[in-house]
């Protein structure tokens, strides 16, 4: 129905103004839903060991930290981490403090570091949602727990042929019972140490050095990660009992008993043997 203009100069269609109004009120929820790159990028390359604003995990909390430090030291660090953890005294105390993990190059370009610079800059500032998108691991059932055991021991192969978990880790108890990698740490505390997001951002882009160089390329799917999560967050809730040393002891002195006597009766066949041709030898010597 028309109404008349607040000017008094003609009409205007009442669907236009209500139009309009529902394009105005909606303008700041679709800007807010706009996706920003510098923070999708945050999300792949810096959340498995960073948050501005939501506390340390592998690596420092970075909300303030251009305050802290300037800003060609910031994008430095981004750009190039090795140039400083080798020389700059602070840095290098900084690895100590935060287990020794190395922040690695990330291979990132000069438009990439200065969006990240401008980004870490912002959510000092204002909050910002840089958390990864998944599935919280609350939401795990039992199935998915022990397909994120199977897939951490290797009794089913990782989709992207990456080798099992226990290759260089190990979750006493809930693993074999000999036990898994000593390469890297313990994960059996790995959920309480990074949380559901550090956990989840560290499986499925890896920003330790080994790790990144064995999965980079073969990436686990997001059903893996979640659960390789649940699996570590069942852990964490209820370690098992330290694994029965004895009962290791007892196996393998019964396997090398094992061994021991298979090759004890492979070589009396072979004794055996060379004696019974010996004996032929002299009896036909005998014979002769």
């Amino acid at each position: 129905r028309p109404f008349r203009r607040p000017d008094g100069r003609g009409h205007m269609p009442l669907l236009f103004s209500l139009l309009a109004v529902t394009v105005f009120a909606a303008g700041p929820a679709l800007a807010a839903e706009t996706p920003d790159p510098a923070a999708d990028l945050f999300v792949r390359k810096c959340a498995s060991c960073h948050t501005v604003g939501r506390g340390d995990r592998v690596g420092p909390d970075l909300k303030g930290v251009l305050e802290r430090r300037d800003r060609d030291f910031v994008h430095t660090m981004i750009a190039t981490p090795s140039a400083l953890l080798d020389r700059d005294p602070t840095v290098r105390s900084l690895v100590g403090k935060y287990g020794g993990v190395r922040m690695p190059d990330l291979g990132l370009s000069e438009e990439e570091v200065s969006a990240l610079v401008e980004l870490l800059e912002r959510c000092s500032q204002t909050e910002c949602d840089l958390a990864p998108k998944f599935k919280p691991v609350t939401k795990a059932t039992e199935a998915d727990v022990a397909y994120g055991q199977r897939l951490f021991i290797g009794l089913e192969p990782l989709s992207g042929g990456g080798p099992p978990c226990l290759s260089c880790h190990d979750v006493p108890g809930r693993t074999s019972f000999v036990g898994g990698g000593t390469l890297a740490p313990d994960l059996t505390h790995a959920f309480a140490r990074l949380g559901d997001e550090g956990l989840g951002a560290a499986l499925k882009n890896p920003a330790f050095a080994l790790m990144k160089d064995i999965y980079g390329q073969r990436p686990l799917t997001d059903d893996e990660a979640f659960a390789l999560r649940a699996f570590l967050w069942d852990a964490n809730r209820s370690p098992a009992p330290p694994r029965d040393t004895v009962h290791i002891l007892l196996v393998g002195l019964v396997g090398a008993g094992v061994m021991l006597g298979g090759l004890n009766l492979a070589w009396s066949r072979r004794l055996r043997g060379v004696r019974q041709s010996l004996v032929d030898r002299r009896k036909d010597g005998n014979d002769s």
